[in-house]
């Protein structure tokens, strides 16, 4: 709350003398749950399931969390194009810890009574477009929508490091990363700003990586294994997997920073090795 310019005055030490915010008398909790509408009996035995009420609100909670990963995926991209590094990078954090929160989101489906669940999801039908393997979760068109816009964000690379792609596939990315990360001046002038967001993109790929690699585990903690595919890519050809086996087949969304880290890491091990032989020689 240091940032803020008021306080709630919930008993911490108001220092700078802000103003208090009387939360009560803008949002009324007591208010807010009385507009929720009650569990529905069923038509036929007259049960009231408590999960359905659950259930929707996690939904609503992720589909809130993907709607401003959308517009913050906006952002980014201007930020980007405007050459504003330093802002694009913490943009990109930030990105990463949306992800990291629809994992965490998602795994509130683990508090949920099994019976009660199971039996609202065949009452719902949820599972995939008939006649297809794809998960669940790709019925949610703002989750493509935003894994898809996160996967391109390797389309901006050549743009940070300043270089155009080579249309015959030669090095020139991966070359201009390598120089980035080993300059003596990186992190200064018209530099500042890029390591930060090339770090960014790889943490994003690698949190959109661990929430769906999350999501089939938690498929198969609350479906039961035969709701998930987790062993489908073991005896099925790549072009026959649902798209969240296919996903973790795919190659790294930045292997131009993926390589250059590699080389940059085998140069510093040969540096050392060779500064150790001179050494050594010296003393001899």
């Amino acid at each position: 709350m240091q940032g803020c310019v008021f306080t709630l005055g919930l008993g911490e030490p108001n220092l700078a003398g802000k103003p208090v915010l009387e939360y009560d008398r803008v949002v009324r909790p007591h208010e807010l749950h009385a507009l929720k509408a009650k569990i529905a009996p069923e038509p036929k035995t007259g049960y009231r399931n408590k999960e359905n009420e659950a259930l929707f609100t996690i939904h609503q909670i992720l589909e809130s969390w993907l709607c401003a990963a959308s517009q913050l995926l906006t952002r980014l991209n201007n930020r980007i194009e405007a050459r504003n590094w330093e802002a694009a990078a913490s943009d990109c954090w930030i990105l990463e810890r949306v992800w990291k929160l629809l994992a965490d989101v998602e795994d509130l489906h683990l508090l949920m009574d099994p019976d009660d669940f199971l039996r609202l999801k065949s009452q719902l039908a949820i599972r995939a477009a008939p006649g297809s393997d794809a998960s669940s979760c790709f019925r949610s068109r703002a989750l493509l929508h935003v894994a898809n816009a996160t996967r391109d964000l390797k389309k901006r690379v050549p743009c940070v490091l300043g270089v155009e792609v080579d249309p015959n596939g030669g090095p020139r990315v991966q070359e201009a990363a390598m120089r980035l990360f080993h300059s003596r001046r990186r992190g200064e002038g018209e530099e500042a700003g890029k390591v930060e967001l090339l770090q960014a993109f790889q943490a994003v790929e690698a949190a959109v990586r661990r929430f769906f690699f999350a999501y089939r585990q938690l498929v198969a903690a609350v479906m039961g294994t035969a709701e998930s595919s987790t062993n489908r890519a073991l005896f099925s050809p790549a072009e026959e997997m649902d798209p969240l086996a296919q996903m973790f087949l795919e190659p790294p969304y930045f292997p131009s920073l993926d390589a250059a880290k590699t080389f940059l890491a085998d140069y510093w091990v040969r540096r050392m090795a060779g500064d150790g032989d001179s050494a050594s020689s010296r003393r001899s």
